[in-house]
């Protein structure tokens, strides 16, 4: 999405708000009409009010990624269970076209659906204007958040381990030592991640060059492969827990983990990631806990839905886990309803609608 596009949508929606005035009249009622006008508004109030809030329901729509992703499962499972838990004759509909990472958040933005999936770090740089030059989000609000998880997480080959003697990243960091590090291409949101992380060291890709070392990017799977083929010392990553081609390279291969120091972590903190803890044994070797920081899955909606609408999805997401689960296993351990709407797990400012719900409950939002 293109800077050019998103500042045309917040200049028309400008120009709207712009075009809307009051009118008025000069003309006085006499005494008789001001009675009668007040009499009827005291007579008829309750059914005003009761008519107000009338917004025609309609079929609302959820971006996913394209079908038989795991995106695509997670929305269809959010969608099982949010219809037939929307006020009366609203619908939700899943639309495929979202490429994941910031695409969910940005087609909320510009119109294209009602609903999409984010990501905690890059929504809050969307909202303040942070992400590669792009206007602050105008139209578009949080709902609930940490259906999906990232975590940093930095490995080093048993062999270079041992060979240097270094156990940390901020070691290898201090010292220049030459190390050829792996990450995933260019504009993933984990990418990003680490290049954010090896700014808390004040370096960059080249600095690593500079000093004799090596970055490469590539995907997934041939990060693994690398590592095992010993053309690589150092996983630099932002990965979920169970990650396919990580899991094979850890069973086959003997990695060590090495450990965020705590200043690092609060660093990355300041910079919108949730601070966590990665259990024993979540992957093969890894026989400590490791003190991580996290990026999370978000559900952002557009301002202009409707409150009881937002409310009923937040209700029905929080007090369906158990259906959730029994379509996406991995949510047993990732979602936790009393902190979808913490403001660190979101990224941006909550829609109203969630904001009643949370509130209800009695939970941080």
């Amino acid at each position: 999405m293109k800077l050019r596009k998103l500042t045309a949508l917040a200049m028309a929606a400008a120009m709207v708000a712009g075009m809307t005035a009051g009118c008025g009249s000069s003309e006085q009622p006499t005494e008789a009409a001001k009675t009668e006008a007040v009499s009827a508004a005291g007579e008829n109030a309750d059914a005003k009010e009761e008519a107000a809030p009338s917004v025609e329901p309609r079929k609302i729509t959820f971006a996913s990624q394209s079908v038989g992703t795991t995106g695509y499962v997670r929305v269809s499972a959010f969608a099982s269970v949010i219809n037939g838990n929307l006020p009366d004759g609203w619908e939700l509909e899943i639309l495929p076209i979202s490429s994941g990472g910031l695409a969910g958040t940005l087609l909320v933005e510009e119109g294209q659906c009602d609903i999409g999936e984010g990501i905690s770090v890059t929504d809050r740089m969307l909202v303040n204007g942070e992400y590669g030059g792009m206007e602050p989000l105008k139209n578009t609000l949080g709902m609930f958040a940490g259906t999906d998880y990232a975590h940093f997480l930095i490995m080093f080959t048993d062999s270079f381990q041992k060979k240097t003697g270094y156990t940390t990243l901020e070691e290898l960091i201090e010292n220049k030592v030459p190390f050829r590090a792996v990450t995933k291409a260019p504009g993933s949101a984990s990418e990003m991640g680490i290049q954010k992380l090896l700014e808390t060291f004040g370096v960059t890709y080249d600095d690593i060059r500079e000093w004799g070392g090596e970055v490469t990017q590539v995907a997934p799977n041939d990060m693994a492969d690398l590592l095992k083929e010993g053309r690589a010392d150092v996983c630099l990553d932002v990965v979920g827990l169970g990650q396919a081609a990580l899991s094979e390279l850890t069973m086959t291969t003997n990695m060590f983990f090495a450990q965020l120091s705590d200043e690092t972590l609060k660093n990355l903190e300041a910079c919108g990631y949730v601070l966590s803890e990665i259990e024993a044994n979540s992957w093969t070797g890894q026989t400590e806990p490791l003190k991580t920081a996290l990026q999370c899955s978000t559900a952002v909606v557009n301002k202009d839905l409707p409150d009881e609408v937002v409310y009923a999805i937040v209700k029905a997401i929080c007090e369906n886990k158990e259906a959730l689960v029994e379509q996406v296993p991995a949510l047993d351990v990732y979602f936790v309803p009393e902190k979808s709407g913490e403001p660190g797990r979101n990224g941006m400012q909550l829609h109203p609608g969630a904001i009643k719900y949370y509130e209800e409950m009695g939970w941080e939002h």
